[in-house]
């Protein structure tokens, strides 16, 4: 028994009187915290430990307690404090011992109180755990890695590799809000290989993707058309795959660019051909992506 530190109120004594309680006939005793925390209670099999803690359960759960062999016997339950003042409930936390309907395995609680709230804590527990099984099942099988996903999804997100659901938290947000996966079909490995990583941190593929970038917003920002951020080449893919695939220019429908000269599309290949012709002239002069294939040709 542990002194209840509720609320920064330490009790100083615990009062018990009881009588026909689970077999109790009469016990009065007095346990006095005012110079200890705890008292352990050591006694042989059938001196009625068991029956103490059911009474004490009672009080926690709001249950008036009784005698099951003599349920005419009329029981009484006095458990003050020393003010005299009734136990509350909330005070109250008894442990029952190890039972195999707590769970089958080392990850449940043998602590909970509430076997209603031990089971179903470990029902949340197993379809969590069924459910990440699942999820890492497919992400292997999309990303064709080897590793490791769930310390690899963890230490990508966050600074330790032991939070997989902290990761999985920390980007619910941005997939929700992601509208497609432009680098879904890129190898896990291809990107986040080792010698990979030791490329892009040399100083020569750093300044080529720097440049790749600069050119790059620098044709967005001279086109009519396209604008960084809101309606890039990628879009411009993308629309077009989708209305080729749903007939939309073989039913003879065209799409309208707006911008200084009005632009009609009524083909996918005519949109891409007018896409290859802006990269070509962002291309021209231009050694980024020779420098980034060289350095990362020759790091493997």
């Amino acid at each position: 028994m542990l002194a209840q530190h509720h609320r920064g109120f330490v009790m100083n004594r615990v009062n018990v009187d009881l009588q026909n309680c689970y077999g109790i006939k009469k016990l009065r005793y007095k346990f006095d915290f005012s110079q200890r925390t705890a008292f352990a209670i050591y006694a042989p099999n059938g001196s009625m430990k068991s029956s103490l803690a059911q009474t004490f359960k009672d009080i926690a759960n709001g249950n008036p307690s009784s005698d099951r062999i003599f349920p005419s016997r009329t029981p009484v339950r006095k458990i003050t404090d020393e003010n005299g003042a009734d136990l509350p409930k909330e005070s109250v936390l008894v442990l029952s011992p190890y039972d195999e309907v707590f769970g089958p395995n080392e990850q449940t609680s043998t602590i909970l109180v509430n076997q209603e709230l031990s089971k179903e804590w470990a029902q949340l527990n197993a379809n969590l755990e069924k459910a990440k099984a699942e999820f890492l099942k497919a992400m292997k099988a999309r990303s064709g890695s080897s590793r490791d996903l769930e310390k690899e999804i963890s230490s990508a997100f966050l600074k330790t590799d032991a939070n997989f659901y902290g990761a999985i938290e920390r980007v619910k947000g941005e997939v929700k809000s992601q509208k497609d996966a432009p680098f879904a079909d890129v190898p896990y490995e291809s990107v986040f290989d080792d010698k990979v990583i030791t490329a892009l941190a040399t100083k020569d593929v750093r300044a080529a993707i720097e440049e790749y970038i600069n050119r790059y917003n620098k044709l967005l920002a001279a086109s009519a058309y396209f604008k960084k951020g809101v309606f890039e080449y990628y879009n411009a893919n993308q629309i077009a795959r989708q209305l080729d695939d749903n007939g939309f220019f073989a039913a003879k429908h065209a799409v309208i660019f707006q911008g200084g000269k009005k632009l009609e599309i009524t083909t996918r290949g005519q949109l891409e051909k007018t896409y290859r012709r802006r990269t070509q002239q962002y291309n021209q002069g231009s050694t980024t992506q020779e420098n980034i294939r060289w350095t990362s040709e020759n790091s493997r």
